[in-house]
């Protein structure tokens, strides 16, 4: 080569060194200097038959971006393919190796394009397909290197020795397809530099990327892993721009033509090979990095439902199980085959199985959620209970396209209730024994209070009658107290009973009011009913509803002093009517307000205050209105009184007939309890029967004589 081809060259408006072509801004003589001397090297090019050649920086640019891109995918996808096993694991390794060989490839083929002699250049397509055979060859290589548990130093470095002839062959048999006219030749100083320097470099990037390999996944950090590729894209640049800066292209024939099977080498062609390569790498990348972080997901989710201690299960959209958990099969010692399909039936208890298929078929065919309890057999043969729930999964369109279901062991908590129900049954069989057995004698002391009262053993005087009268009222309060206790151990067993019909609220209020209003003059309030319309009925037991409105109002006259003020009203509100007791009592405290309704908590109860009772009422009262399907809510503010609303349900419509039976109905229950609260034969003495109590126009008590209470002054 003559020293004017490796002297700098100035024309064109560009600087041009042998491997280098750069665009730079220079003065007009500057420009004129450089045309002369372009000149000269064409002469000299044209004595010594050697062709000027530049190069595309651009090119030159996008050649190492392809190369370091495919090296750094081929990483990517080398630890991809050590957490893998299998078929998965032979496709990884498939992808790694086509993804480092595109790398290699356009890198190589993009840098010969960056070559741009003075003449144009054409590419012989089955020479460039053999270069893509051996780049192939380099990227399996290094993947069967860097696929294997353990290689020995020896190995390493033959692989190295094969992966650097690989790439040398690759770019050699480009260069072999390039035409011109002319031919190439190379200094081979350069030449064995160049190979030398891709074998080395190539032992060095398996060796090293070997090792990033070794190191903890949470070590691989981007540093190493972006090192990594550029020591594997270092022979591949090295080789392919060493490999031109050792090759002169010579001038040919000007009569020179291309042949078949030739493809122009243009900037075009280079950048458009470019762009492709890059978007194929980086979509490879993209599918690498969702894969890790899809096995990392499937693997937390496939160790969640193997650790779950409850059943877990999917179904196809025909409600068909496709998949359960190890602990279904732990549970039960069934098979898949024996599981999937409908199979999973057959470990149900028999007098569960036809509903819990039915249920199911339901709600596969309505497409909505699923929950059923069951008893499920175990591998044993003894049964447990289950408690099945499932939701349908759905498409973007709606449509229900899988079933997730889950299976929770409550036999304890089934036990547990089972406990607790005859623990019930019995608490409400002795209480309501107990108070039976309490109501007897008391019946009697108040009967014989009555006689007494009444003069039967001969006249009182007033000390010894306001003795009486005291006896009276502590029978009929203690009477009241076993009362409470026996209706609530009725609501809480579920065994009161409920004859919901149309209650003309209007009315009923105006009855309960009559039997309260004795108590309200006593105390001396003021009390004002404000009623709603006349024909307003809600859907309740009237027997019921009069119980709940006339304990609200027997508590506002407990807690509200003398001069106070008592409201009932009644008002619509939606498909409800609300009926509500305000009084300008006490009022409760913030921490009592949320437990007012627990049974046995009063709202207040103070020594000096003749408050009493067991604190029952109003968790009869709320129990009873929820069983209508109503409810009792309460608002109250310390020291200005409270407010008591009872909420329930419309009747559909009103029919005279049901305002009368309802009427009827809770007067003939006012009846019947005074009726049956006169003194039995066993607890009245013998002479009684042969005296007739005589008539009286006085309130009547509890046992059924003329109650006086109401007319004498309390003792103080």
């Amino acid at each position: 080569m003559s020293d004017s081809a490796l002297s700098p060259v100035f024309f064109a408006g560009q600087f041009s060194v042998p491997g280098l072509h750069l665009a730079l801004p220079i003065s007009r003589d500057a420009l004129r200097i450089a045309t002369i001397e372009e000149n000269a090297l064409n002469l000299a090019n044209a004595t010594t038959g050697m062709i000027a050649d530049s190069y595309s920086v651009a090119l030159v640019i996008l050649s190492i971006v392809v190369a370091i891109i495919g090296a750094y995918v081929a990483v990517e996808i080398a630890q991809r393919i050590r957490a893998s096993e299998g078929r998965r694991r032979t496709r990884w390794i498939n992808a790694g190796a086509l993804s480092f060989a595109l790398g290699l490839w356009s890198m190589a083929f993009v840098g010969m394009l960056a070559l741009q002699p003075s003449v144009p250049t054409w590419y012989d397509v089955l020479l460039l397909l053999a270069s893509v055979i051996a780049a192939v060859v380099a990227a399996a290589i290094a993947f069967f290197i860097l696929n294997r548990a353990r290689v020995s130093l020896p190995m390493l470095a033959l692989a190295g020795i094969l992966m650097g002839g690989a790439i040398a062959g690759m770019y050699y048999t480009g260069m072999a397809g390039m035409r011109t006219g002319g031919s190439i030749i190379y200094d081979p100083r350069i030449l064995g530099a160049s190979i030398g320097f891709v074998v080395v470099f190539s032992s060095l990037a398996l060796w090293t990327t070997r090792k990033l390999l070794d190191v903890d996944p949470e070590n691989r950090n981007f540093i190493r892993r972006a090192g990594a590729a550029l020591l594997l894209a270092a022979p591949a640049v090295g080789m392919q721009y060493a490999g031109m800066a050792a090759a002169q292209i010579t001038r040919g024939s000007f009569t020179w033509k291309p042949g078949d099977g030739l493809l122009l080498g243009t900037f075009q062609v280079g950048l458009i090979l470019s762009i492709i390569s890059i978007i194929l790498l980086m979509s490879a990348w993209g599918v690498t990095r969702f894969e890790r972080w899809s096995i990392a997901t499937r693997t937390k989710f496939e160790s969640l439902l193997q650790l779950s201690p409850q059943i877990v299960w999917f179904g196809q959209p025909d409600g068909q199980i496709s998949y359960c958990n190890p602990y279904w099969y732990d549970y039960t010692g069934f098979s898949e085959s024996q599981t999937v399909g409908y199979g999973w039936t057959e470990a149900i208890h028999p007098e569960d199985r036809d509903r819990v298929v039915r249920s199911w078929q339901k709600a596969v065919k309505e497409g909505h959620e699923y929950d059923v309890e069951m008893r499920l057999r175990h591998q044993d043969g003894t049964y447990c209970w289950f408690l099945a729930r499932s939701r349908p999964g759905r498409d973007e369109a709606g449509n229900v396209n899988a079933w997730l279901g889950i299976g929770v062991d409550i036999e304890e908590r089934k036990k547990a209730e089972e406990e607790a129900w005859a623990a019930s049954q019995a608490k409400s069989e002795f209480l309501a024994s107990m108070s039976h057995e309490l109501r007897t004698p008391l019946n009697a002391i108040g009967g014989y209070a009555e006689l007494l009262a009444l003069g039967i053993r001969g006249s009182l005087n007033a000390e010894q009658a306001q003795d009486v009268a005291r006896i009276r009222r502590s029978q009929q309060h203690l009477l009241t107290l076993i009362n409470d206790v026996l209706n609530f151990a009725k609501v809480d067993a579920g065994q009161a009973e409920y004859r919901l019909t149309a209650v003309p609220v209007d009315e009923i209020l105006k009855d309960t009011e009559s039997m309260i209003a004795p108590q309200i003059l006593a105390k001396g309030l003021r009390y004002t009913y404000k009623g709603g319309d006349k024909t307003a009925s809600v859907l309740a037991d009237p027997e019921k509803l009069q119980q709940i409105v006339l304990n609200l109002l027997s508590n506002a006259v407990k807690f509200t002093d003398a001069g106070g003020s008592l409201t009932l009203t009644a008002t619509p509100a939606g498909n409800c009517i609300e009926i509500s007791v305000a009084d300008t009592g006490a009022g409760i405290s913030a921490e009592k307000l949320e437990r007012v309704f627990d049974p046995f908590v009063q709202a207040e109860r103070r020594l000096n205050q003749p408050v009493q009772g067991v604190g029952l009422g109003l968790a009869i009262s709320r129990d009873l209105a929820r069983a209508m399907n109503g409810d009792i809510t309460v608002e109250s503010t310390l020291g200005k009184g409270s407010k008591f609303t009872i909420s329930l349900p419309r009747a559909p419509r009103v029919n005279p007939a049901d305002i009368a039976a309802a009427t009827e109905s809770v007067r003939a229950r006012a009846e019947s309890e005074e009726a049956s609260k006169t003194p039995s034969s066993e607890g009245t003495p013998p002479e009684t029967s042969q005296v007739g109590a005589p008539q009286s126009d006085a309130p009547q008590s509890e046992s059924g004589l003329p109650d006086r209470s109401l007319q004498e002054t309390s003792p103080s």
